[in-house]
């Protein structure tokens, strides 16, 4: 974890904060052995652990503030970390529980157009995007490892998926008019979770070592 965690997720969480809405929000780490289900920012502090059918620990956490998510993911075993850019009315992550969202993404995957096993390849060619992306004035975006995920604010939040696909169906279209080509079912998907920067990509490894995940720009 770096200080581009802490960027990113306090300006992810900005537009929530500043309307009063503290909860909830979702966070999932995991690795080969443990799963991390995280729920913030809960009234109170809780922590469960057990073990799950496939024999890896699994932690289920309510914490309070943001100073314990980042202590959270700093001390963690998992390494690979996500979060939902949505809000929920309950401490269930479904559908169902969906509250509203400030925010639309999409995610560029490299494999289309290059080989994603060689890295200085992949990170040579998110550089040579970013030019272009900046004409759908993003707000954020994160080199995922193997790609790239763009994020645009809305000016108000959606409170459905209906509302939500129409503002997304803008950022898809401006992001095909640049060359590149959105995954469909993150486009798709209102409460889809997205990697977070200063955390790892386990799906990439370069030598000894798997690839990070970074933030490449953010507005302001």
């Amino acid at each position: 974890m770096d200080k581009n965690t802490i960027i990113f997720l306090k300006t992810l969480l900005k537009p929530y904060l500043e309307h009063g809405i503290e909860r909830w929000f979702y966070l999932f780490g995991m690795n080969n052995n443990e799963n991390n289900f995280v729920h913030i920012f809960s009234p109170y502090y809780s922590h469960k652990k057990f073990r799950n059918k496939h024999n890896q620990i699994d932690y289920v956490e309510y914490l309070t503030n943001l100073n314990e998510v980042l202590e959270k993911i700093r001390k963690a075993f998992a390494n690979n970390w996500y979060i939902c850019p949505a809000y929920f009315k309950s401490d269930i992550y479904r559908v169902e529980t969906f509250g509203g969202t400030f925010w639309t993404f999409v995610d560029i995957d490299f494999k289309h157009y290059i080989n994603v096993g060689n890295e200085k390849e992949t990170k040579e060619f998110a550089k040579k995007q970013m030019e272009n992306i900046m004409m759908c004035d993003p707000d954020i975006i994160v080199f995922s490892g193997g790609g790239l995920h763009i994020y645009k604010q809305l000016d108000k939040m959606v409170t459905t998926k209906e509302e939500w696909l129409k503002e997304e169906a803008k950022l898809v279209e401006c992001v095909k008019k640049i060359g590149l080509e959105p995954d469909p079912k993150v486009s798709n998907n209102h409460i889809n979770i997205l990697r977070i920067p200063g955390t790892i990509n386990l799906r990439y490894k370069d030598g000894e070592k798997h690839r990070f995940v970074d933030l490449l720009y953010i507005k302001n």
